[in-house]
């Protein structure tokens, strides 16, 4: 398993809202900052994607924009028309709960977009999550240098507009292959001397490293025998792994201990002392203290929350 499919398989959504904005200029649609993701596709016509510390981003038909991180952003048909508040524009609407589809702005030209949130089980502290940038952009022509993105958007399309039975339910169970197209959509985007976590995989050594790390986090592994295993010297190789990932080798192979662990603790099919000897503990008690300091709960409360479905915070 390679270390992209390894950190997906720990990183799952838990829910998703989708709906279909319909917006005729001038519109501005303020949406506020959120701890899940958003994304917006947009279908027919054109918008301005705004958000602080950023230039004005123009989207059009067959453009994706995806925020990893929920910060607060607004869409325009203009960047000079005033914004709506999302809450204010729902209080508007007739329709009880979240409403399907979303009419805004005037009488002038159309864009339509889909709207909606990916909510992940445990997102803080994730390697993959804490990796993209705050707004990834994919336009319609790149959309298609990833196989199934394509139809995929157009599936979440037509289920969010749909009226049918289950339609809910199929859009939330697309959301775990959509950020996967998403995130697969970012790395044939980005330019081959990436930064950060994404850009430690393509470093020959590191990438190496971080593939032992997660092949075997269970292993007794120190900075000195990972430095041999990458064919680098202690010192030389602390040092690139800390400049590329963002922290020293030690702490990413803990934190990725804690994030199998919880992996592990939700899917409820192996007792404490199996998920601490599979993340390299040797006692229950060990591995209970170093979780607890990492996640906030101990092992045992972490699991019965996680099956009663009421998550842990960090």
């Amino acid at each position: 398993m390679d270390v992209l499919t390894d950190v997906l398989e720990t990183l799952r959504a838990r829910g998703a809202c989708y709906a279909r904005l319909e917006a005729k200029s001038p519109f501005g649609v303020a949406l506020p900052s959120s701890s899940n993701a958003a994304f917006h596709l947009v279908l027919e016509g054109s918008c301005v994607l705004q958000m602080e510390g950023h230039a004005d981003l123009e989207l059009s038909g067959g453009d994706l924009v995806a925020i990893p991180h929920g910060l607060p952003h607004t869409l325009l048909d203009h960047p000079s028309t005033p914004p709506q508040r999302l809450c204010d524009l729902l209080g508007q609407c007739k329709q009880k709960g979240r409403p399907a589809s979303l009419e805004v702005g005037g009488r002038g030209a159309r864009t339509t977009l889909v709207c909606g949130k990916i909510e992940f089980e445990e997102p803080a502290g994730h390697p993959l999550l804490a990796a993209l940038p705050t707004v990834i952009h994919l336009r319609g022509g790149s959309a298609s240098l990833v196989e199934w993105l394509d139809p995929t958007l157009r599936f979440i399309a037509s289920e969010a507009g749909s009226t049918r039975p289950g339609a809910q339910t199929v859009v939330s169970r697309l959301a775990d292959v959509l950020f996967i197209q998403i995130v697969r959509g970012h790395l044939a985007s980005a330019a081959p001397e990436a930064s950060g976590w994404l850009g430690a995989l393509g470093d020959p050594q590191i990438g190496a490293a971080l593939g032992l790390i997660h092949e075997n986090p269970g292993s007794a592994w120190t900075v000195q025998t990972l430095a041999e295993s990458a064919g680098m010297s202690r010192s030389a190789f602390a040092t690139r792994f800390n400049r590329l990932v963002g922290e020293p080798p030690l702490h990413y192979l803990t934190r990725w201990r804690m994030q199998k662990a919880q992996r592990l603790l939700r899917d409820a099919r192996s007792s404490l002392a199996d998920v601490a000897a599979s993340v390299g503990y040797d006692s229950e008690a060990a591995f209970s203290k170093a979780f607890k300091r990492a996640v906030g709960a101990a092992p045992g409360a972490y699991r019965r929350r996680a099956r009663a479905g009421l998550g842990v915070a960090a």
